[in-house]
């Protein structure tokens, strides 16, 4: 019997592993590649004029940063963040009036759809409900195990892309509903805690597309050497000193191993846009986790106290201006057509090129004077997702004219 369960455990598993990228894929096919270009073309095209607000009188209609807090893969939708969490973020709301502070956005999902906005949903609102009344069952860990995946398809070279874009239009639809101008130049920056990290960094490659000046925060986020990380003007890093779960992101994700120098995370910490903060003596999850707000912790501070004066610190100061990596130039190079001493001159021989800010090299394509099958230039892969957009792409290449396939 044990035998059986173990099979039914692992057969589980691997349907979950499976089916999780075909979600952002059936999104992007069937209306995300669209929303993406409308809303790039609507935000070239649209005036910086305020839009109507309900905010309540006397208040700010464009504050000095907005912030977009994405929680962690224990979440089934997009307000359903921790009391502690709440608590955290009102404290943080109540020292910095200047800022705007957004939490309702559902992370792990490229459609906007929480899973409480699902066929499924009266299975996932008891699985939420039994982790409260019956905390030592494992059935709840299936959100968990779910969500897992989904951070797993965002760090993805291969399907993140689109399930990258999903997010940002999430992320940049809440902005819009809370007062943001697009061309206004307000500073946003995405606060991820657990796999809200990868999400966090993620997002931020077409959000930067979008015109707004990104950073993130991470609150012992799992994350890799995403893509994002060449737009973002800042990352922080808070880490918990006994938070075992986050050394799972250098322990898995190859871009953050250190004989990986070419990687998008090492590019920013070698450009000095990473600030790592000490966390304290605190876990990932549970008591004397982060958000604690009861329990001193073993060195005498509160944790959530430490955890509000940090954010406090990082997001009631102007964001470091760094510059960003600037595009790789991928022009072919053409060499001049060989001289023959009897008939018609060779065609033109189109080389393989190389910019040593790029991670690989790409091939100029034989059909129509494009390029196919390019990758890895300071960005993520985009052959085969269809994510050439209207000349730009979710990396920092730029396009010059050519297409993505």
């Amino acid at each position: 019997m044990i035998w059986w369960l173990l099979g039914g455990l692992v057969a589980l598993l691997v349907a979950f592993a499976l089916l999780a990228p075909l979600e952002s894929l059936r999104w992007w096919s069937s209306q995300g590649s669209v929303q993406t270009r409308r809303t790039l073309a609507l935000t070239t095209k649209q005036p910086s004029t305020p839009p109507a607000t309900t905010d309540a009188p006397g208040a700010s209609p464009q504050p000095e940063r907005y912030v977009v807090y994405l929680s962690g893969i224990g979440v089934v939708d997009g307000e359903g963040i921790s009391l502690r969490e709440q608590a955290v973020w009102h404290r943080v709301q109540k020292d910095l009036p200047q800022v705007r502070v957004i939490a309702e956005v559902f992370p792990y999902a490229a459609n906007d759809r929480s899973l409480l906005q699902r066929a499924t949903s009266g299975m996932w609102t008891w699985l939420d409900k039994r982790r409260y009344r019956h905390r030592e069952s494992v059935a709840p860990y299936l959100i968990n195990l779910r969500n897992v995946l989904q951070v797993l398809v965002s760090a993805d070279p291969r399907y993140g892309p689109t399930f990258n874009a999903g997010l940002s239009l999430a992320i940049w639809d809440a902005l819009r509903e809370h007062g943001y101008v697009p061309g206004s130049g307000v500073p946003v920056t995405l606060v991820g805690f657990s796999g809200g990290g990868q999400m966090a960094v993620g997002a931020a490659s077409l959000l930067s597309l979008l015109g707004v000046p990104v950073s993130a925060v991470s609150i012992g986020g799992v994350f890799g050497a995403d893509p994002g990380f060449d737009h973002l003007q800042h990352f922080w890093d808070i880490r918990g000193g006994r938070d075992r779960l986050r050394l799972l992101g250098p322990l898995v994700f190859p871009g953050r191993w250190p004989f990986t120098p070419s990687s998008p995370w090492h590019r920013a910490m070698k450009d000095g846009r990473v600030t790592i903060y000490d966390g304290g003596p605190v876990v990932h999850e549970g008591r004397n986790s982060y958000f604690e707000g009861r329990r001193v912790g073993s060195d005498g501070v509160m944790p959530a106290d430490r955890l509000v004066g940090i954010l406090d610190t990082i997001l009631g100061s102007p964001v470091p201006q760094t510059p960003l990596p600037p595009p790789c130039d991928r022009t072919p190079r053409v060499t001049p057509p060989a001289a023959r001493p009897h008939g018609p001159a060779l065609p033109q021989a189109r080389a393989w090129t190389h910019n040593p800010s790029c991670a690989t090299r790409t091939r100029p394509s034989r059909r129509d004077g494009r390029r196919q099958g390019w990758s890895g230039c300071s960005g993520s892969t985009v052959r085969g997702l269809g994510l050439g957009i209207s000349g730009s792409r979710l990396g920092t290449c730029a396009q010059n004219g050519s297409s993505a396939r």
